[in-house]
Parts: C-alpha cells; sequence; structure tokens
C-alpha cells in the first residue's frame, strides 16, 4: 500500500534526524561540522544524484510543462510567504527561514519513493518524476532557493556580494551535472560496457548517501527549546506548503489538460514535505537555520496525513 510506503519513507528520515541530535547530545559531532557536511552534500552527493536521475532517459521537451507547473506553484508559495512574513514584520533570518520551508518541495528523497510504490517501476513514471524533480524543484531550488537565504541571511553583507554568490550557481558542479546529464541522455550509452556499468553504480551509491547526510545535518543543527515560541509559524508553513501548493498545482493540470499521468505526479510532488536541503542553505547563508529545521521535521510528520489525502483525491 502507498500509505505504508509514504510512511516508512518518512521514518526512516526522522530516523536518521533523531540520529544527528544524538551524536551532537553525546559530542560525536559539533554542530560546527554541519559546514563540511553542507560541502560534501552541495559539491558531491547532489550532482552525482541529478546526473544518476535524468542521464538514463532520454529528455523531451514538451516534458517542461511538468516543471513549468512546479515552478509556478513554487513561486506562488514564495511570493504568500513573503506577504505575510513581511505583515507580520519578521526578522530577516526568521523571514527567510519561513519563505524556504513554504516554497521548496522534497521531490528528490520521498518524491521517487512514492511514484515507484503507486507506478510499480513504471519507467515512463520514473522519467516524469525526474523531469519534475530535478527541473521543477532543483533548479528552482539551487538558484532562486539560494538567492532567498543570502538574501534574507547575515553571511553576504552587499547587493554585489550577493549577485556574485548567486552566479556561482552556474559553473557549480550542480548546474554542470544538469547541462551534462541532459546532454548524454540524448546519448545511447553502452551500460552492459564494465566502465560504463561501473560509473552509474559509482553514482548510484554516491548519490545514495545524499538522505543520509542531508538527514544527519538537519538533526546535528536541531533543537526543541524554542518549538512553542513559533508554533504559529510551523502552522503557516504547513499550510502554505502541504496545502496551497498541491491545489495550485492541481489547478494548473486541470487548466493545461495534462495526461493523467502527469496530473497524477505534479500533485503528489508538489504535496512532498519541505526540501531539507534548505536548512543547508540556511544554515550556510545566515538565515535562522534552528527554525528551518523545526519546519522541515514539521512538515514531514504532517505530511503523512495531507499526502494520503492526495493519493485519495486522485483516486
Amino acid at each position: 500500500m502507498f500509505e505504508h510506503s509514504a510512511v516508512e519513507s518518512l521514518l526512516v528520515l526522522i530516523s536518521v534526524i533523531f540520529l544527528g541530535m544524538f551524536l551532537r547530545k553525546w559530542k560525536l559531532i559539533k554542530e560546527e561540522d554541519g559546514g563540511l557536511l553542507t560541502k560534501l552534500i552541495i559539491n558531491v552527493t547532489i550532482p552525482a544524484m541529478i546526473f544518476y536521475a535524468l542521464s538514463q532517459q532520454q529528455f523531451e521537451a514538451e516534458k517542461l510543462m511538468l516543471a513549468l507547473v512546479m515552478i509556478t506553484s513554487q513561486v506562488a508559495c514564495a511570493l504568500i510567504a513573503w506577504a505575510i512574513s513581511s505583515f507580520l514584520n519578521l526578522s530577516r533570518p526568521r523571514r527567510g527561514a519561513l519563505i524556504l520551508g513554504a516554497t521548496f518541495t522534497s521531490s528528490a528523497f520521498l518524491g521517487y519513493a512514492v511514484v515507484k510504490e503507486i507506478f510499480k517501476e513504471s519507467s515512463e513514471a520514473l522519467a516524469d518524476a525526474a523531469v519534475v524533480s530535478e527541473l521543477g524543484v532543483a533548479t528552482l531550488l539551487f538558484t532562486m532557493g539560494i538567492f532567498i537565504a543570502m538574501h534574507f541571511g547575515t553571511h553576504a553583507s552587499g547587493k554585489q556580494e550577493r549577485y556574485q554568490a548567486m552566479l556561482k550557481f552556474f559553473y557549480s558542479p550542480i548546474f554542470i551535472s544538469l547541462v551534462l546529464s541532459i546532454a548524454v541522455s540524448f546519448i545511447n550509452l553502452p551500460h552492459e560496457n564494465v566502465f560504463v556499468g561501473g560509473l552509474y553504480q559509482a553514482l548510484e551509491l554516491i548519490s545514495g548517501a545524499n538522505t543520509f547526510l542531508v538527514a544527519l545535518t538537519i538533526g546535528v543543527m536541531l533543537h526543541f527549546k524554542d518549538l512553542s515560541k513559533v508554533w504559529w509559524v510551523v502552522a503557516l508553513v504547513i499550510v502554505i506548503k502541504l496545502i496551497v501548493q498541491p491545489v495550485l498545482s492541481y489547478s494548473q493540470s486541470i487548466f493545461y489538460g495534462f495526461p493523467e499521468l502527469w496530473h497524477q505526479i505534479v500533485v503528489l510532488e508538489a504535496a512532498m514535505p519541505t526540501a531539507a536541503m534548505t536548512a543547508v542553505f540556511a544554515k550556510r547563508y545566515g538565515c535562522d537555520a534552528e527554525l528551518t529545521s523545526i519546519l522541515i521535521f514539521a512538515t514531514f510528520i504532517s505530511s503523512c496525513i495531507t499526502m494520503i489525502m492526495m493519493v485519495i483525491l486522485l483516486n
């Protein structure tokens, strides 16, 4: 059953988050070690995951509509979160955390697992999910997401510095991997070749470590001592991310007349919890990383209910 698979996937991530908290408490990992974990995630595991997912399915231009729906839904949620945080006159680091938490979806970790379970390893469904995840979510997350974190954070002082940091994405391992994987998708690589096959096995191994590293980083940063003070921020993010965003994607899918498969995938992906990478960006660029981690944890817990609701709605 899908419900069992979704809850099981969430429990795996939550377990690793708690492991990070315990390792910090036992002083086996320091909170400052999050910087090293962040570098490994951004420069190694994420590029490997993007290349592995996209390079094995030939890219089709019409599927850009899937990415467009996800981008539109996320941008709309970012604007809603920005308007509310401005009205409430939140501090810049806390405002950045709210926008990050309400905008970007965890399509890579849970999205693929959900699609595999529902569509029984359908290659077409997995290819569509890869387009949604990498082009509709990852490209926005690693451009707009970084910009939001830098703009509202405290580790970049002026506008010129922020824009220069933003431009670094376009020659980063993540962007190079994205472009290269799309190019390679048009080449019929001989996967039975020992070198090609070995390369993809290595990429699978490296990309598989991403979930563990991200969850561990969240656990190292996660504290519950101020949860009672931010419960209303948590409630806002849950409503925007887990209810408003899927509804926006659903409405666009109906408007564009998507095939049933596309319709199901974009709604399910939009119903995923907040992307764990937002905590990494918040930590790196000086937003409220503690609040961001709480928001990620809260949306993962709440999504156990909202994702099941979306499956029932789609059925």
